[in-house]
């Protein structure tokens, strides 16, 4: 079985931990693809998102008003994939739009989709889910994966996920 890393993670000012060159999510992604020895694809929106927070979650709101699919840049062919680890953080109680605009852009049945994610006390807000219903085709495995996003910059969440990574 070949399995990849799938994710989106913003830089630059983020709630809860200040400027950061690396997303919360991408610290996940990474640990997972080390223990794993998983591919990775990082959803790169073709526009990026404001560096600064406030501006950030003001596109982020309107996006998911209208419901907007926001392009991104290059793409993987998930035909030689099984299982994908799907991360991303918590936005306004959901994905950002581009993760929907990637999925929405890959036929994934019969793909076996093991959801991560990062926030600042939401948990995954639902989003484990919302996403088995909007993807009926695939199959999810497991409870998924959360943790606060300053606990993902930690040496202890490296640790989290290595016992997360060993129920799957």
């Amino acid at each position: 079985m070949k399995s990849i890393v799938v994710y989106y993670s913003r830089p630059d000012e983020n709630y809860g931990v200040g400027d950061v060159e690396i997303g919360n999510t991408e610290f996940l992604a990474k640990e997972i693809i080390k223990q794993t020895g998983a591919d990775e694809f990082k959803i790169e929106p073709k526009v990026p998102y404001p560096k600064n927070y406030m501006d950030c979650v003001n596109q982020a709101t309107e996006e998911l008003k209208n419901n907007a699919r926001p392009e991104y840049l290059g793409d993987v062919d998930l035909k030689d994939y099984d299982t994908i680890y799907l991360g991303y953080p918590i936005w306004w109680g959901d994905l950002p739009m581009v993760c929907y605009a990637f999925l929405e852009n890959h036929d994934l049945t019969g793909k076996t989709i093991i959801p991560f994610n990062t926030h600042e006390g939401s948990g995954n807000s639902g989003t484990y889910a919302k996403l088995q219903s909007k993807f009926p085709a695939a199959t999810f495995k497991g409870d998924g994966f959360n943790m606060s996003g300053h606990e993902a910059r930690t040496k202890e969440g490296a640790a989290k996920i290595s016992g997360w990574l060993q129920t799957l």
